[in-house]
């Protein structure tokens, strides 16, 4: 009977014993989970298919997210940083809304001991350091668009509807554009800020029709602004004798572009820029290291190679497997 105790009493150790080290092996588990926080500037347009796909890619690899909004105003933003550093995340990353905010987040980052990934932002000079750059070729698309024009309309008189004059990323596209427009032969009729507004670019193809001036191509720096040049080319009776291109290939640009609307568009994704984003961050939290500077591949798609586009929803495993086989191309060539 005593022989039947002990081993009864043998079993109960062990059988907590065992409970001890599973809810050990739990709470470690627990423990080890990542989690990333992250700044947008809105939720909606280019931003609503990058969080989708950043999503994507967090629950494919066990990650933990926190997301907050600044609303494009930089109290906002410093506010949602401070918050998250309270909250402690293993990793931060932000879409500043501008350089002298993103060099206070890096500041207050550093100081919490927390790396700090930066996504189409530029950072101030100062003492506040970061892990990596996501960042758009804006020098690249400027002479991109300069190339796929001279190449298609050679010798062509073009005029642009740009973003907001002013700013640093415009402000890049054009000299480059400009530059790259002289040494290909192309002139350059006329520049004007649309602001990326659907009406004032309507307003501004509009004016430019009236007044006579001669012109072949016409470029607008984002679908919505496309969307406002299609609408005064098509009223002037003048669709198929102007050759219209825009930046952005969302799934606006490509609807025209298959309606025969518009006659090409330098196409790049948010939804691929999103996982990047996220596969940037957990390089460096798994290997201690990641590309300090990486750029958002683009293509300039017509209809003859539309079946090459990078769709701006990329929240899927085929767009999944797209962003790592480029990202590991960029580790390569660190």
């Amino acid at each position: 009977m005593k022989r039947f105790v002990k081993f009864g009493i043998l079993v109960l150790i062990l059988a907590f014993v065992c409970a001890g080290i599973v809810l050990a092996e739990g709470q470690k588990a627990e423990e080890e989970q990542l989690e990333f926080a992250y700044v947008m500037p809105m939720a909606q347009l280019w931003y609503a298919y990058l969080g989708d796909a950043f999503e994507f890619a967090a629950a494919k690899y066990g990650v933990r997210t926190q997301v907050a909004i600044s609303d494009y105003n930089q109290n906002k933003e410093i506010a949602a940083i401070e918050d998250f550093i309270i909250k402690e995340p293993d990793m931060i990353g932000l879409g500043s809304v501008s350089a002298d905010s993103c060099q206070l987040a890096a500041q207050k980052c550093n100081e919490a001991g927390i790396p700090l990934v930066i996504e189409n932002s530029s950072i101030a000079p100062g003492p506040g350091k970061i892990v990596a750059d996501l960042e758009f070729d804006w020098h690249g698309l400027g002479v991109m668009a300069a190339d796929v024009t001279a190449d298609n309309w050679p010798g062509s008189k073009v005029f642009v509807v740009t973003g907001v004059i002013g700013t640093g990323p415009i402000d890049m596209f054009l000299e480059s554009f400009k530059s790259q427009a002289a040494k290909r032969g192309l002139t350059i009729v006329g520049i004007q800020n649309g602001e990326y507004q659907q009406l004032k670019a309507y307003n501004i193809t509009q004016d430019l029709i009236q007044s006579g001036r001669a012109f072949d191509v016409i470029w607008g720096n984002c679908d919505g602004m496309g969307q406002g040049i299609i609408q005064a080319i098509k009223e002037a009776g003048l669709l198929g004798k102007k050759v219209i291109l825009t930046t952005n290939g969302s799934p606006l640009c490509l609807a025209s572009l298959e309606k025969g609307e518009l006659d090409g568009t330098i196409n790049y994704s948010p939804g691929f820029h999103g996982l990047l984003y996220f596969l940037s961050m957990y390089e460096y939290m798994t290997e201690g290291t990641t590309p300090e500077l990486l750029y958002l591949p683009m293509k300039f798609i017509t209809m003859d190679n539309i079946d090459e586009v990078m769709h701006w929803d990329a929240a899927n495993d085929d767009a999944f497997d797209k962003a790592e086989k480029y990202f590991r191309e960029m580790v390569k060539s660190m």
